[in-house]
Formats: structure tokens, sequence, C-alpha cells
């Protein structure tokens, strides 16, 4: 039998380990033993007790490690506790992953760096809750939301809480959502940024008890609502809003994901930076005229705006202090001239034709400085528009970044017409006298016909364009359809392109 002597607690014994029964049958008739399964079974037995014996090992080695964590740790040595603290505090990030648990993480290192941690408030002000699945262990997820909330002290809180979909009839994971957001509801005068994402039918269960303004300066509400839930009646329906049932919180960044804009109950007028998804057009001039402030929106297919055709206000809105417009739309008209003239940057993508609506909007908003444009083309004569100097009809006279990322080439560009308006734009002159020089030019199409005129750039366009990439320009074209070992880059291949193509002409002499 194996004996062992620990070096670590000096025990000298045979480690128990479980005894193996081998048979051994054999077909003859004697009944002798095989020697070889005898041989066997006492490697076996002798395996099995060295493993026992490592485990023994092992657990010794399990309380030595945080003490040499201890001993070979600088960091702990050689600083006070504030400025330990200090430096683990910039370990919180923002980023909204669930899985990640930094505090945690940095308890686990050593005893000393677990009692730092729990004396940092910062490190527990980021409270990411992801409530899916089933719900067991309720009790003690409340129990460690509470000892995290108690951590926190009196920091400004971000709270980050996904809940996976539950009908009103699901009364176990209705209980244990509203115990969640209860235990949040008691530190709702910390609420610096909220971030949501659950059932429309939750959304009211978050109030909040304020003796002065909410901090909360990021405001995120996201949610869904089936079938099942559509035909509650309107009582119902009305307590779908996110009202805290005090003083209305005044964010400046604001996001509503499928919860209509009409179901958010807050103080608009510091609001300046707006994100919204399938909002209808009635929303969306309702926002502008609550959100004087505002200075960036972004605009995810907006529903509705078919009914705008024949709209014509009285009082069009013009919003003086919106710079940057992202619009993402499917199927519906762009209408939003009459509403946003001063913008100053621009981002569109459609699957749609919408060049005469991008024809009018560009007209009315000579501010532009910056246009994105992705999933369809512009207009035929854009780039004749953009390269005339004509002072009276300039187009787009402040323009100076410019994208265009679409699915397919059409016939009614040539390369010399962008080439020749790029240049026109980016020239030194313009500089000289007082206007804006073309800084960026990004072209991304799908070619994959190479016998096309189209899918080489010509040589004279060519040149144009490296002689403004080696002034400085910012330029990039490129082809979507991309061959097995070739760059996408449409200036890198074009070159090549000519270059082998001189290359056989002077053999061919």
């Amino acid at each position: 039998m194996g004996h062992f002597s620990c070096i670590i607690c000096g025990q000298d014994r045979e480690f128990s380990a479980k005894q193996l029964n081998i048979t051994c049958t054999s077909w003859r008739t004697t009944t002798a033993p095989c020697p070889n399964c005898v041989r066997t079974k006492t490697l076996d037995e002798h395996i099995e007790q060295t493993r026992a014996y490592l485990r023994h090992l092992e657990a010794h080695r399990a309380t030595l490690r945080p003490g040499a964590n201890a001993f070979h740790d600088p960091f702990i040595t050689h600083f006070p506790t504030e400025i330990a603290s200090k430096i683990l505090s910039f370990c919180v990030d923002n980023e909204r992953e669930y899985k990640r648990r930094i505090p945690l993480a940095l308890s686990a290192v050593s005893r000393r760096w677990q009692a730092i941690a729990h004396s940092t408030p910062s490190l527990w002000t980021n409270i990411r809750l992801r409530l899916f699945g089933k719900y067991e262990n309720r009790v003690s997820y409340n129990e460690m939301l509470l000892h995290w909330l108690s951590r926190s002290s009196k920091q400004p809180l971000s709270i980050y809480l996904d809940m996976e979909y539950c009908r009103r009839d699901e009364v176990s994971k209705v209980q244990f959502c509203r115990s969640v957001i209860e235990l949040l509801n008691m530190h709702c005068h910390r609420w610096g940024r909220l971030s949501v994402d659950m059932p429309l039918h939750l959304i009211s269960l978050l109030r909040g008890d304020f003796h002065s303004d909410p901090p909360l300066s990021h405001l995120s509400i996201g949610g869904e609502e089936y079938d099942e839930d559509e035909d509650e009646d309107q009582d119902n329906s009305q307590t779908w809003k996110f009202d805290l049932g005090t003083s209305l919180p005044s964010p400046h960044t604001v996001t509503i994901h499928q919860c209509g804009f009409d179901k958010v109950r807050i103080n608009w007028c510091n609001v300046t930076n707006v994100s919204i998804w399938f909002p209808r057009l009635r929303d969306l001039l309702t926002l502008l005229a609550a959100a004087p402030q505002l200075h960036e929106c972004r605009v995810v297919r907006p529903d509705g705006f078919a009914e705008a055709t024949n709209t014509n206000p009285t009082n069009p809105i013009i919003h003086r202090n919106l710079l940057k417009l992202d619009l993402t739309i499917c199927g519906s008209r762009i209408v939003l001239c009459p509403f946003l003239l001063p913008i100053r940057s621009l981002a569109s993508d459609s699957h749609s034709d919408h060049r005469a609506d991008l024809f009018d909007i560009l007209r009315a908003v000579p501010a532009l400085e910056r246009l994105d444009i992705a999933g369809a083309f512009i207009f035929n004569n854009f780039f004749e528009l953009l390269g005339t100097d004509d002072e009276e009809h300039r187009f787009l006279p402040s323009l100076t970044e410019f994208g265009q990322l679409c699915p397919l080439w059409t016939e009614e560009f040539s390369w010399p017409d962008i080439s020749k308006a790029v240049e026109a734009r980016a020239h030194p002159h313009r500089g000289k006298c007082g206007l804006p020089v073309l800084k960026r030019f990004y072209w991304g199409v799908t070619l994959e016909d190479e016998n096309s005129d189209i899918y080489y750039i010509d040589e004279e366009s060519l040149q144009i364009f490296e002689r403004l990439l080696s002034n400085g320009v910012d330029i990039k074209l490129s082809n979507n359809w991309r061959k097995r070992g070739r760059s996408d880059d449409m200036i890198v291949y074009s070159r090549a392109y000519h270059e082998e193509n001189k290359h056989r002409s002077t053999i061919d002499d």
C-alpha cells in the first residue's frame, strides 16, 4: 500500500482512497487468479492513493496562495490605503457588459485587496443586472444587491437593468422583478445613469421619492409588449408610463427604444442628445418643440411619415440648436426639411429611393458640414452641383466631410465627374478665400464586373485622387465586392491595373 508523508502538515499515513473492486473473469476452468489482473489492481490502488495525496497538497496550496499574493504585492506594501483605493477606482468602466464583475475580481486577489475594494465606494457604483431564466436563488440575489448598494455609499449610481419578457400572470417572475426594482427605488435619489430594457407593464414600478430634483443625467428606456398584453384596458395602459411620480428628472442624454415617446415623462428642457427608435412624425415634432437645447438627434426607422406628404405646417419648427441629425429610414419619405434648417451634420441610412427628398433637404441646409449617406445613391447631378463654384447657386457651401456607402453603382456617375468635384472642393484656394475645404471623402460601392468601365478608376481621375491624398485629404474609395487576395482599396488595385497594362504594352512594343 502507498505511504506518504505530508511536508506541510507532517501527516504520515496512507491517504484514504476508494478501494477498487476488480474481478478477474477467465474462460478457463482453473481457479487461480490472473497475474496481470492482480498487478493491475495493485497499481490502480496506488494511483488512487496518490491522487488523494495530491488533493491534500492542493488544499494546502489553496490556503497559501492569498498570503503569497500579499507578500509579492508592491501595490499594497508601498502605497497608503487612500492612494491604493484611488488606483483601484480607475478600474471602473461604463461598458454595458453584465458578466463583468470588476469589484468582485479585485476583492478575490487577497484579503488586503478585499478590504480596500470594500472601502472604495466608486468601485460599486456601476450596477449591471440581467434578470433571465429561473429565479430559485432570488433571496441570495437580493442580499448580494443590498451589499453592493451599501458599499457604494452615497456615490451616484449607474444602473443597467435588463429583464426578459414576462407576462402579468407569471406571478413568480413578476414578484422577483418587483423585489429588485424596489431595492433600486430605495436609492433613486442617487440615480445618475439609468438604462432599462424590460416589459413595458413593469416600467411603472420605477418610482422615486425626491426631496430635490433627481440627479439623473442619462436615461435609456427600452421595452416591448406582446399581443396578449395589447388587449388590456385603457387604465392599465396608462400605468406603462415612465413616471417617477415626484419631481421630473432633467437628463441631458435620452434613448427611447421600442417604447412610445408619450410614455416617457421627463423634463425635456435640458436634453441635448436623443436617440429614438420607431417614432411617429407627431412625436418627433413634439420632441423638437419640447427640447430647445437639443444638439444631436438619432432617428431610427420613423413611422407614419407618409402622412406628412400633405403636411404644410402653419408654424414650422426651426430648431436653432440642432447640429447633428442621424436618420435610418425604411420605406418612409424624408420630410424633415421644413423643420430642421441649421443642422451641420446629417447621416442617412435608407434602402429605399429617397433621392428627390434628399435633394430638397440638402438645398435647405447650407450650414451642413458633414454628410454621410448609406444604403441608396444620391441624386443624379450631385457631383455636378458639388463642383459648381457659382456664388449665386452654390451647393452645400460649408461641406467639409462626405461619405457614401451604397450597394450598387449606377451608370449615372463617372469617375471624372467625381474626381473633378472632389478636386474643386478640396483645392487650397478655397481656404485662401475663406471658404470651407473638403477634408474627407469616403466612397464605398459594390462592383462585380471587372470588364465594366467603372470597375477601375481611369488614369486621369486616379492621378487626381493620388495628388489629393499626398496633399493630406482623407480619401477612401472601397469596392465591397472583394476578391480573394485583392485589396478592396480601389486606388490601390486601379494603380496596379494601369501599371500592369503599361508593362504589357512595353513588352508588345
